[in-house]
């Protein structure tokens, strides 16, 4: 708020808090009467913010504003920069304009900063100095010669309840110090100006009655009776009617400012981790404006909410110690959650309220509060909560902490109160480990380091969870012991509990407490996402497993998020925990048909396949893919724009893809697996990683070979013999395209023969075999003709070339990958092209012609980029590096290679070590 430009100097005084006056170099600065004057008042309440032109026009103009107000406004601007020099009032921006000025400068922020470090002070006496250096600064009503209807609404009255709330708490704490006689004056001295406050007369009367005047205070007391008769037609409220029950049954006072509730739970005697959690806590509680704080502690069940809000409250209780309230909402248990009614008049009695004084409707409960708390610096509670409605009602009206624990996110709370949202995740590893050794001993833990680690996994990183552990390993010598009980899946939950459904100590009940809160579709999505292990869905898939429409899922998947059962990652994407999705799981074996299940397994496998296969026709629309079928689309598969979103959505569902694939080898669904497999090949020739590629595919043939599903083993086969071909293991490759050509013919799938042969004639010229390379390719090409399949053919009359190549045949090897170019011409197969204009460019560096060749190497790149095929762009870059390197331009060669380097080294590709090498060779 003290930066350079727009300060209007270290000698200009704005007091605001009494008759208006502005010093500037020690002389008063004249604002004429009007609305520069408003306009001033408008900027100094936002000092050091920008105010836009539209709120400054309501703030001079609130009732009809003129025709141009917005020249008007700027006519206004340009005299205050006359009087008050040209740099003090800034336009920000297009529309935006802002005081420069510092801020203990300006009395009413000097007061507001002076309030905070009272409130921060543990000492009374320190923090009674700062309440009347506050006070002091105070000359009567603020901006009293500033004639607006804005100011005297919206500024004054918040700027006398700050005086008001400033002033009591001052008399509060000399009521403490000093004899009661030295206040009563002065509180006859409010009473008289402001007749109508009760919390005055409350402190008059106390005051009175405690310095013995038992008399006067019974006067005091009809006194106010009167005037808020006469004024209001309202009895005085209820602590002035329990004040004078007391000074009638001659009782010990029972002060306002006498020892309050201190509710509180003991704090976690080992309490730990959560310290970044604990530091945002912290930081809340820096910058003070007398408005309550307000925070809400969310997270899933067994995230330790409560445990860290007790520890919290205790941590800062000094600094609200007239009252420390806590009440249990049951949002989330065995009960109904207590009712906002309830929850208020429980909150009253604990405050001294008699039940015959509480108000039977919730609102006028909720003012009684408000006024029961006014004066005071509470520190409030409110555990498990089930939503914002709930604990609206509770809130104070100011100078109060109020903490919520929830399961749910309470939304609500953050936007239309203002709450501070902490959301806690599972802990950190280092985290868990240290809570696991707070446990059960640092000993243990370095005994047995692995089985530790593993607990703490197997526990999801919940606190909970690792506490119900800590208490199981206390009953064995040995953690390996309470391992073996968790690695069971189907037992994990009933170790994690203690048997007695008590969600303190059992994490299955506590789960299902948030469970029984959910809506029906919410809770049907929460048993389906049981069903499958991929860690991240999105929305789309999601829909497909729940069997709902798609914004009906979206609702659903909101009320998980909300509810803490479920993570939105980044937006359209979800994720589960472990141990939430086993719950999930064990509820949809549990309490749903066989048939069922079946029937959602089924629609997301679909939706996978077709999905993956729309992906893929987008990266390679000439391919073939009769694999598909039998199986049709259920749902309509997404749309891409391009091969870059396709790419964008397979990079994006990869992990997914995965799991799902090998859930459904696991599981019996062979048919899917296989196919949505080679719906894959594309992402997996392009941009996965050779040693997952080969995991995937050997996984997938294993299931198929198992499941007697022959024409996924004759595919599969293909495809791992096509990934030991890129690895350049080409003897292994032989081996497997040999078997696939030989299911193929037992199938009597031609297409299929067309695409091992032709796979074969590559291998074969790596192999140095030109002729059974040219061969292959022959008989592939033949095939090709004879089912009029275009694709093969031009792909065949590539493979031609490759073997004419490996044969010495340059020439004929240029001949046929011209012919393979003129009918991409014919058919736009882009993915065929960039293979072909590739090994054309070999041909034509075999030949010396080193021109045509980087040509050849420049276009298959672009394409290779266009299909967004990594790996093969790479590939093509090395072979481009060198024609340059050997036409004499190191420099742009070497460039080249570092590029290629870089895309093999991200694929994890062994390849990118020969280019390190060929790069240290270069000069």
């Amino acid at each position: 708020m003290d930066s350079e430009r727009g300060v209007m100097g270290p000698e200009t005084d704005i007091q605001v808090l009494g008759p208006w006056e502005i010093r500037r170099d020690g002389e008063v600065v004249a604002i004429p009467p009007g609305q520069l004057r408003v306009l001033l008042a408008a900027l100094v309440v936002s000092a050091n913010h920008p105010v836009t032109t539209d709120t400054l026009a309501e703030r001079l103009w609130p009732d009809e504003q003129p025709g141009n107000a917005r020249g008007s406004l700027h006519t206004y601007v340009g005299r205050l920069r006359q009087l008050l020099g040209r740099n003090v009032i800034e336009r920000v921006s297009a529309g935006r304009y802002q005081l420069g000025v510092k801020s203990d400068r300006v009395d009413v922020y000097r007061f507001r900063e002076l309030l905070r470090q009272s409130r921060a002070q543990v000492d009374s006496k320190q923090e009674l100095a700062l309440l009347c250096e506050a006070l002091r600064l105070w000359r009567g009503r603020p901006f009293s010669d500033v004639a607006s209807s804005w100011v005297d609404r919206d500024v004054v009255p918040r700027l006398t309840e700050e005086w008001f709330a400033a002033t009591e708490r001052r008399i509060d704490i000399e009521m403490d110090v000093r004899q009661p006689e030295s206040i009563i004056a002065e509180l006859h001295e409010l009473t008289d100006q402001y007749p109508t406050r009760e919390s005055l007369w409350v402190r008059l009367i106390s005051a009175l009655h405690r310095a013995g005047r038992r008399e006067d205070a019974l006067v005091a007391y009809a006194q106010v009776f009167r005037i808020l008769s006469d004024e209001f037609g309202i009895d005085p409220g209820a602590e002035l009617q329990r004040l004078r029950r007391e000074i009638l049954q001659g009782n010990r006072m029972t002060l306002p400012w006498s020892p309050a509730p201190r509710q509180l739970p003991h704090d976690i005697a080992k309490f730990t981790g959560r310290q970044e959690e604990l530091t945002k806590l912290d930081a809340l509680l820096t910058n003070l404006d007398g408005a309550p704080i307000i925070v809400s502690i969310d997270g899933a069940p067994g995230m330790g909410k409560t445990a860290l809000a007790l520890h919290w409250a205790h941590r800062v209780a000094d600094k609200y110690s007239d009252v420390q309230l806590y009440l249990n909402l049951r949002g989330y248990g065995p009960g109904e959650p207590i009712r906002p009614n309830a929850a208020t008049e429980a909150l009253l009695r604990e405050l001294g309220v008699p039940g015959e004084a509480i108000p039977s409707d919730v609102d006028e409960r909720s003012a009684l509060l408000r006024s029961k708390l006014s004066d005071r610096r509470p520190l409030i509670l409110l555990d498990n909560a089930r939503d914002a409605g709930q604990v609206r009602p509770l809130l104070p009206g100011s100078s109060a902490l109020v903490i919520v624990t929830s399961r749910n996110q309470l939304r609500g709370l953050s936007v239309r109160d203002g709450a501070h949202r902490v959301t806690l995740n599972p802990m950190a590893h280092r985290q868990a480990i240290d809570l696991l050794s707070s446990a059960i001993g640092p000993h243990r833990v370095a005994e047995e380091p692995t089985a530790a680690a593993r607990l703490v996994k197997l526990c999801d990183y919940l606190p909970l969870a690792l506490a119900i552990v800590a208490e199981r390993a206390h009953r064995t010598d040995s953690l390996a012991d309470v391992v073996l009980a968790l690695e069971d899946e189907k037992a994990r939950l009933d170790n994690l509990g203690s048997g007695d459904g008590d969600p303190h100590t059992d994490l299955r009940a506590a789960l299902s407490w948030s469970y029984r809160a959910l809506r029906k579709s919410a809770a049907l999505m929460f048993r389906k996402l049981g069903l499958l292990p991929a860690n991240d869905i999105g929305l789309d898939t999601a829909a497909a497993l729940s069997g709902l429409p798609r914004g009906q899922a979206k609702d659903a998947l909101d009320q998980l998020i909300a509810t803490n059962l479920l993570e939105q990652p980044q937006p359209g994407r979800y994720q589960m925990h472990d141990l939430i999705r086993l719950y999930a799981t064990n509820l949809v074996m549990t309490y749903e048909l066989q048939a069922e299940r079946e029937e959602a397994v089924e629609r997301v496998l679909d939706w996978y396949l077709h999905a993956a296969v729309a992906a893929d026709k987008v990266m390679v629309p000439h391919r073939n893919r009769d694999f598909v079928a039998p199986y049709k689309a259920r749902i309509p598969p997404p749309v891409f724009v391009d091969a870059q979103e396709a790419a964008a959505w397979f990079n994006e569902e990869y992990e997914s893809l995965r799991s799902v694939t090998a859930w459904a080898v696991a599981n019996g669904w062979d048919g899917h697996a296989w196919r949505i497999a080679l719906a894959l090949t594309t992402l997996f020739d392009s941009v996965v990683p050779w040693r997952e590629g080969l995991r995937f595919f050997q996984s997938a043939l294993d299931s198929a070979r198992a499941a007697g599903e022959r024409v996924g083993e004759a595919y599969l086969l293909n495809s791992v013999g096509c990934i030991h071909l890129d690895k350049e293991e080409y003897h292994r490759a032989k081996s497997y395209f040999e078997r696939s050509l030989a299911r193929f013919r037992e199938l009597d799938i031609d297409r299929g023969l067309g695409m091992t042969l032709g796979n074969l004639s590559i291998t074969h010229a790596k192999l140095g075999d030109g002729e059974s390379a040219r061969d292959y390719a022959k008989t592939a090409l033949k095939l090709s003709e004879d089912l009029d399949y275009p694709r093969g053919i031009t792909q065949n009359l590539d493979n031609l070339g490759i073997g004419l190549t490996m044969s010495g045949d340059y020439a004929g090897a240029v001949e046929c990958h011209l012919q393979a170019h003129e009918r991409f011409q014919r058919t736009g197969d882009v993915t065929i092209e960039a293979f072909n204009q590739h090994n054309l460019g070999l041909a034509y560096a075999r030949l010396g012609n080193v021109p045509q060749a980087i040509r050849a190497f420049h276009t298959s790149i672009s394409l290779h980029r266009t299909t967004a095929n990594r790996r093969w762009e790479a590939a093509t870059m090395v072979d481009l590096g060198v024609a340059l390197n050997d036409a004499g331009h190191s420099r742009i060669a070497r460039g080249v290679l570092k590029s290629a380097m870089g895309i093999m080294s991200e694929l994890a590709d062994p390849r990118a070590t020969d280019i390190e090498a060929r790069l240290a060779t270069m000069v």
